[in-house]
């Protein structure tokens, strides 16, 4: 099988399956999102890329390559890589959790294919393009948020140093040298939408779970997020909004709500409610019979009359993100743009109508102590109290593994009272398989070191599980599973911390075989099942996610028995 370019997904760290030396902890991946700590999920544009260059004439593919080894643990990497040869391979270091896995199938690439291309694009490849181009396995780095064109570009160049030079957001190498072209292309119009038809095929047995983006980069400046106004001004040249047309949206939700036969959830992802044009174009097509739900995520109140226009079509969920319940620290974190007050009233004036809410705080924050967050975890146990019997609820999410690289905070520690471990790829690659999670922390700040930003996210998801099955949000059984392993975590943590502090020897020789037999069965027990506070049930690996590509590797593999002429 040859194809102009293969995109692909990398999981956190390559080689995780068998690995008895990195503990893969419940709770290392900060447990706000239903996937396992090896992040197997995707930024939904790999999908518009791919449907891009396929519009242009060429023959590209994405592979899921993290998905398909935690689903499939017989699957071999090398020999899928070594039957199915491209002319690029492509993939997304956009959060920088990634960086082990991407650099390990980049290599592992070359060394199979070595006249082959490779490159790199996301939010951590924009920030650490210098360093990254360093990599004898990297290429091409491809800067900004809207990377269509300047791909398309790319591979129309046929590696002509002459044509790669006017290919602009491009980093390179020719010749041993390196070469920076200017960040020239910032689109205004967001370009990036999936046809969501295309994704799901012909497939019946899916999670319905979409997500969609209605514009680059955020209008709000969360301190602590890669994602922000102050990331996307200073690293990817974009100055003023720059959202997906009204048709275009509209074209995408309709994708989705015509796809597939199945009940679909939306994620709305950041503000298109805040713009009339976007807005008034969207909201007919959540009543469409597919959409089964809608989430919400707000930044802002909006007014109680918008909100209930949201929650008028479609069963939805309203997800708020205070960060936390202490107004001081949340504005420190740069959020804070409403009290726990007036959140409560917007709830109230709501309740009948939205479908839930979930609310969101976070740890890891400005000004944030172990004794503020149990304070924080106090003012859950207020929220389940008042909406007991109602779908209110709250969670806590530990900010892990990292601090976003290319935030302010991260940028600036020292004026926000944080310390940086790790200020290199290199270091985060590393970091990523230590055998204690608490080492792959790249911060710690005045307030909470990281031994304390540890444990008291674990006690703190603990006692909130409590609360949680007091109040008649979790069912007993499910509540002991998720304290049950946190518990077991954290003795296995200790043993750990024990272990390290060994000096070499006949005990710690001794006691080495015993912790990593124990690692690799936590390991392993945790990788087969998916579990999370927003989604406690594991629903387990029998229905696809909507960045599965299991039709993508059946396709390879019949191709591969093709008979060659």
């Amino acid at each position: 099988m040859h194809l102009d370019m293969i995109l692909a997904h990398a999981p956190s760290v390559y080689d995780f399956r068998n690995r008895d030396d990195v503990l893969f902890a419940y709770l290392s991946n900060s447990d706000s999102v239903h996937v396992s700590p090896i992040f197997e999920m995707p930024p939904v544009g790999i999908f518009a890329l791919e449907q891009h260059l396929k519009r242009c004439g060429f023959d590209v593919q994405f592979f899921n390559i993290a998905s398909q080894m935690l689903r499939y643990p017989e699957f071999d990497v090398p020999e899928f890589f070594q039957q199915v040869q491209a002319d690029y391979l492509g993939i997304d270091l956009h959060w920088l959790v990634h960086c082990h896995g991407a650099l390990g199938l980049l290599e592992l690439y070359k060394e199979i294919h070595p006249d082959a291309k490779t490159v790199l694009g996301g939010i951590a490849s924009t920030y650490y393009h210098e360093e990254l181009i360093e990599y004898p396995q990297v290429d091409y780095v491809i800067r900004g948020f809207d990377a269509l064109l300047p791909l398309e570009q790319l591979l129309k160049a046929k590696n002509s140093p002459g044509s790669l030079r006017e290919i602009p957001n491009l980093t390179w190498k020719h010749a041993g040298g390196i070469n920076i072209n200017e960040m020239t292309y910032v689109p205004e119009v967001y370009t990036a939408a999936v046809d969501w038809k295309q994704v799901f095929g012909d497939r019946t047995n899916m999670t319905p779970y979409n997500l969609v983006i209605p514009q680059a980069g955020c209008e709000y400046n969360c301190k602590w997020c890669g994602g922000s106004r102050y990331f996307f001004a200073k690293y990817m040249g974009l100055k003023k909004r720059v959202q997906k047309t009204p048709e275009v949206l509209r074209a995408e939700l309709e994708s989705i709500a015509r796809g597939t036969t199945n009940k679909q959830t939306i994620t709305m992802i950041d503000f298109w409610h805040e713009y009339p044009s976007l807005f008034e174009n969207a909201t007919d097509i959540f009543l469409d019979e597919n959409i089964d739900t809608v989430h919400f995520g707000l930044h802002r109140l909006p007014k109680v009359e918008k909100a209930l226009r949201m929650a008028g079509p479609v069963k939805a969920v309203i997800e708020l993100s205070p960060d936390s319940h202490d107004h001081v620290v949340a504005k420190a974190s740069g959020r804070g743009t409403y009290t726990m007050d007036k959140m409560e009233d917007f709830i109230d004036a709501l309740l009948d109508n939205v479908y839930s809410f979930e609310i969101y705080y976070m740890l890891g924050l400005p000004q944030q102590s172990s004794e503020n967050i149990f304070e924080n975890v106090e003012y859950c146990e207020h929220l389940l109290k008042k909406y007991e019997g109602r779908r209110v609820t709250p969670y806590v999410c530990p900010m892990l593994p990292f601090l976003d690289p290319g935030s302010e905070i991260y940028d600036h520690p020292e004026q926000f009272g944080y310390n940086i471990y790790h200020r290199t790829v290199e270091d985060h690659r590393q970091a990523l398989v230590s055998m204690n999670w608490k080492s792959r922390l790249n911060y710690d700040t005045q307030w909470m070191s990281r031994d304390e930003l540890v444990s008291t996210s674990y006690e703190a998801v603990r006692r909130l599980t409590e609360l949680k099955c007091q109040y008649g949000k979790l069912p007993r059984g499910f509540a002991k599973s998720i304290t049950d392993l946190i518990d077991k975590t954290r003795v296995l943590l200790a043993d750990i911390e024990e272990y390290e502090a060994m000096q070499p020897g006949s005990e710690r020789d001794k006691v080495e075989p015993q912790i990593k037999a124990r690692i690799l069965e936590y390991n392993q027990a945790q990788l087969s099942a998916v579990l999370s506070q927003q989604r406690p049930v594991d629903l387990g690996f029998s229905k696809k996610q909507w960045f599965d590509t299991d039709e993508a590797f059946e396709s390879a593999a019949s191709s591969m028995l093709e008979p060659v002429e």
